[in-house]
């Protein structure tokens, strides 16, 4: 792995004033600079989307939500599936309207999709202003009139700070070449950040206030720097953060000592995201994912010891070209034998550039549908059995979202669990809480002596 300059980029000029948006429009009293800024897609384009935002505040721009109430809107755009790449077309052609009626002035369309060939085409059939990839976002800088930056490989310039919560990617890239998967290319390979950047950059937000540091990466368990391992950083940062989490991870990356610092550090979250895709090592092998089955249950097994309470997730295409009922049944097995507290299941969608787009036809939809469902139905029905051990139980949660207009906020218990609940605490305190039900998603309770009573499941069934 080639050595990158990792010296923090600082901007050189001061931030201009940042006033609160007005009642009405939500535009700044006196400026006349405003952007928005629409997020698609993962946590790396959530933490992609938190620098650039950096930028346009550093550079006088008000942050707005709505299109119509900014002078620029920034598309920072997903990838992976064509339904993502659907979604964006659909917003370019509403801002394509807000610019015939003079209501916006420039759009730039940035991450995934301004990485991959189809981003010229749609710069000129909707005349976008800027076109950024996931390793030149520094670019947008000089576009908003701040002084011309070189970034290094992989985020150095710090997000806002002063928020409860904070993603710090650790590295970028993926070394993997898994059939289906657009993410090297549009990504490209691995590069591991620093172990003294990310932790001053863990200090600096915790000084700031910031109480939950989740570790971002595209196989965030793949992390090598300097003779240590992924292992040796989590721990380090568990010694710093008050609460911390990391995704997403490969099976060939995952580390039993890993596994068992996630249950034995009282900091940490036991909480895995580990995908499997899969439960036929022949579609494995075909996906090239560089695992069986029996290796991804034993890795299971050692986290099931190592906290026992604690949540496991996990991705599984269904429908992917060349799954048969028997590979199909060897995911249902698994699905069942892992028994995961939730899954993204996603039907298989051809990506241009991938080796699966051309491995033939792909499996019908109809029996794609099937497969999802039953899937999906293995999933809730394991969830749901391991939530309802968790009801009579008193649970510390710390607040992720805060009240919506019917009052429910959602904590997350120290197993990572999601529980609804009506409080007044803010995002970022903590507050305890007695299980009063639960569903295949969340769970539902009240604050220890709140005469709020039972909360019926919202959004499960």
């Amino acid at each position: 792995m080639s050595e990158t300059s990792t010296t923090p980029v600082r901007l050189t000029r001061k931030p201009e004033r940042r006033t609160p948006p007005g009642p009405a429009t939500g535009t700044v009293p006196g400026s006349g600079k405003t952007a928005c800024i629409r997020t698609f897609g993962c946590q790396m384009n959530v933490h992609d989307s938190d620098r650039m935002r950096r930028m346009i505040l550093d550079a006088g721009y008000a942050e707005v939500t709505r299109y119509e109430d900014a002078d620029l809107v920034i598309l920072n755009t997903c990838y992976v599936r064509e339904n993502a790449v659907d979604r964006v077309r659909g917003h370019l052609g509403e801002l394509t309207r807000l610019r015939r009626e003079g209501r916006l002035k420039k759009v730039a369309l940035t991450g995934c999709i301004g990485a991959a060939e189809e981003s010229e085409t749609l710069r000129h059939q909707f005349g976008i202003d800027l076109v950024l990839g996931t390793h030149n976002t520094y670019e947008l800088a000089e576009f908003v009139g701040l002084p011309t930056m070189e970034e290094t490989y992989t985020p150095e310039l710090p997000g806002t700070g002063g928020e409860h919560s904070a993603f710090v990617t650790i590295m970028t890239g993926c070394n993997y070449g898994c059939s289906y998967c657009v993410v090297p290319m549009v990504r490209g390979r691995m590069v591991c950040r620093s172990k003294e950047s990310i932790l001053s950059e863990v200090d600096r937000l915790v000084e700031g206030g910031t109480g939950y540091v989740t570790l971002l990466g595209q196989t965030v368990d793949a992390w090598r720097r300097d003779g240590e391992r992924f292992c040796d950083l989590l721990e380090a940062v568990a010694e710093r953060a008050p609460r911390v989490s990391f995704t997403t991870s490969h099976p060939s990356n995952m580390e039993d000592r890993t596994l068992w610092a996630i249950g034995s550090r009282d900091t940490i979250v036991k909480r895995l995201h580990l995908p499997v895709q899969s439960g036929s090592d022949r579609m494995l092998k075909i996906m090239h994912r560089g695992y069986k089955a029996e290796r991804y249950r034993r890795k299971i097994g050692v986290f099931r010891d190592a906290a026992p309470e604690g949540t496991l997730s996990t991705d599984i295409i269904v429908g992917h070209p060349g799954e048969t009922e028997e590979d199909h049944e060897a995911t249902l097995g698994l699905v069942e034998d892992c028994s995961f507290d939730s899954a993204y299941v996603f039907k298989f969608s051809p990506r241009d550039g991938t080796e699966a787009a051309t491995l033939g036809e792909p499996v019908a939809p109809e029996v794609s549908q099937r497969r999802f469902v039953e899937v999906l139905r293995g999933i809730e029905g394991n969830a749901f059995k391991r939530n309802s051990r968790k009801v009579g139980s008193v649970e510390e949660l710390y607040v992720r979202h805060g009240a919506n207009e019917d009052g429910r906020a959602i904590g997350e218990t120290w197993t990572g669990h999601a529980v609804h609940l009506k409080t007044e605490a803010n995002p970022g305190e903590y507050v305890r809480a007695t299980i009063e039900s639960a569903g295949p998603h969340a769970l539902y309770g009240s604050l220890c002596g709140s005469p709020y009573g039972d909360l019926a499941p919202y959004g499960d069934v």
